[in-house]
């Protein structure tokens, strides 16, 4: 039976700028090399988007794999509810394809058949081995097709970037005619420059326009040149009005358009309207990052962890003055944080300011001895942490080693148990514990006999060298009471090395607690 329960309204939508938010994380974020997620995690991150407010959750395809089918009609079932997203499957142009993704939509409320084919001379010859008029017949035919499902189709011409225009603008014609509702017009290896995708979308919308025919034009952008962004913006001015967009601009190769970055620039630079919270983007960000267990980059617009960070003294200056020197968007409008880091090239200013927040007080000579000392420490170490500024007050002074590791053993059973044994000052004290995996298990122990109520926030362990002598070096970060400290260690055993970076960091709180305890 079909659903007519269609989203938006063609004329409704014409001439106004609110933005439709088409986000394919699940089924071209997910289909990337290294970033594959289990049906139960895609469901998670399928409802954090509809709480996001995406228009439209591509969950799959369906055709791909058994797996990928019960997720989508999981997703289908659970999250494209009535007051929901329509919920998506990509499909190829043929029977098959098509009707898996009907089957696996049965269950949403709203539902989107994506068809797609290559429609650049490349693929149609390359991969075909046919001509132009095959192709077309192939889209007609599977719009007709998929009508037996829902009336919200929507049509991809695969490699839009390096297709003839006029021929796009055929084949466009004749799939709005067979009932194709959103048409995407996807740089599917990302070769157009930004001023080239304004003039080929413009182009297309207005000669098909001029043949009598419309509908709610999509674009669809891979970052190979890393301009992705750049040009989807391009495509708005020329008339698109949905964007096909990834959590963290994961996708094929070097990525697909970033949520993130296109939705700050529309509203920072206020273009055009979504329905997206923005406030919710930095925790979806940190949800898809948890489950493909990558990180964006640093320096990653909006959501890297230096998206707002602010190191050198004379950015510092002006930040403390007024956060617009050097922040166009306020980081809290996409729930994310301002911060201030600490390195050889930070200011005075800042300095001073953070021995303030610490509630420690010194005098204009005191702080000079400090600042002095703090920025020939800087100077050997990568990043620095509370722990590092502190010391520097006692002209740099090693950090006690309160807690030593003596020996760990693991004990494997049913349940794993490792066995820590540590020296808290002078006196040897022993604890096992169980966990997910050793290194696990040996925090849990560890911290039942540190007996301290330290946050793990960040864990990194990478191998340095090749062969089974490569060295496992660990760095992690703890906090308790808005302090963060960093712990680091290398060893030939990885899960060694995870352990002294734990106890390490361990070490440096404790060394804050004992210090800031006193009065200043």
């Amino acid at each position: 039976m079909i659903n007519d329960n269609t989203a938006f309204d063609n004329n409704e939508l014409e001439g106004k700028e609110k933005i439709i938010v088409f986000d394919t994380t699940l089924r071209d974020g997910e289909q990337a090399s290294g970033f594959h997620m289990f049906p139960e995690e895609k469901l998670e991150i399928a409802k954090q988007l509809a709480k996001l407010g995406v228009d439209i959750i591509e969950a799959g395809f369906a055709a791909s794999s058994p797996g990928d089918f019960e997720a989508i009609k999981t997703i289908a079932e659970k999250v494209g509810t009535k007051d929901g997203p329509i919920i998506c499957s990509l499909a190829r142009t043929i029977d098959s394809d098509i009707e898996a993704a009907g089957k696996s939509l049965e269950p949403a409320y709203k539902k989107r058949i994506h068809l797609f084919i290559g429609t650049s001379d490349i693929h149609i010859q390359g991969k075909f081995g046919k001509d132009r008029n095959w192709v077309i017949e192939q889209a007609v035919n599977s719009i007709k097709k998929a009508k037996h499902y829902t009336n919200d189709i929507e049509f991809s011409c695969e490699d839009f970037g390096r297709s003839d225009s006029d021929y796009i603008v055929d084949i466009v014609c004749e799939v709005i005619k067979a009932g194709a509702t959103t048409i995407n017009l996807p740089d599917t290896v990302g070769w157009l420059l930004p001023n080239e995708a304004y003039e080929k979308v413009s182009y297309v919308i207005k000669k098909i326009r001029e043949k009598g025919f419309n509908a709610i034009f999509s674009v669809h952008n891979h970052n190979d040149f890393g301009m992705a962004s750049a040009t989807t913006i391009e495509e708005i001015r020329a008339g698109a009005r949905q964007i096909e967009v990834t959590i963290n601009g994961i996708g094929e190769r070097a990525g697909n358009t970033s949520l993130e970055e296109v939705i700050a620039i529309l509203k920072t630079r206020k273009i055009a309207e979504t329905n997206i919270n923005t406030k919710l983007i930095g925790e979806t960000s940190r949800l898809v990052s948890k489950y493909t267990g990558i990180e964006p980059s640093p320096n990653k617009s909006v959501v890297g962890k230096n998206a707002f960070a602010h190191e050198a003294g004379i950015h510092q200056s002006g930040i403390i003055k007024d956060s617009k020197t050097y922040e166009i968007m306020d980081p809290v409008d996409f729930g994310v944080e301002s911060i201030i880091t600490f390195g050889p090239r930070s200011g005075r200013r800042a300095l001073k300011a953070k021995y303030e927040s610490l509630g420690i007080k010194l005098n204009d000579d005191d702080f000079e001895k400090a600042a002095k000392t703090f920025f020939s420490i800087a100077d050997k170490l990568k990043e620095i942490d509370d722990a590092d500024i502190v010391r520097a007050i006692n002209n740099g002074e090693e950090i006690p080693k309160h807690y030593k590791l003596i020996s760990y053993h693991p004990v494997i059973n049913e349940i794993l148990k490792v066995t820590i044994e540590l020296k808290i000052d002078n006196e040897i004290k022993t604890s096992y514990a169980e966990g997910n995996g050793q290194v696990d298990a040996a925090i849990n122990a560890i911290k039942s006999l540190v007996q301290n109520n330290y946050e793990l926030i960040d864990f990194k362990v990478v191998s340095k060298g090749k062969g089974s002598d490569a060295m496992g070096f660990t760095q992690l970060k703890l906090q308790k009471n808005g302090w963060k400290v960093i712990g680091r260690s290398e060893n030939t055993d990885s899960v060694k090395s995870a352990i002294e970076a734990y106890i390490d960091a361990c070490n440096r709180l404790k060394y804050l607690e004992n210090f800031l305890n006193k009065s200043f």
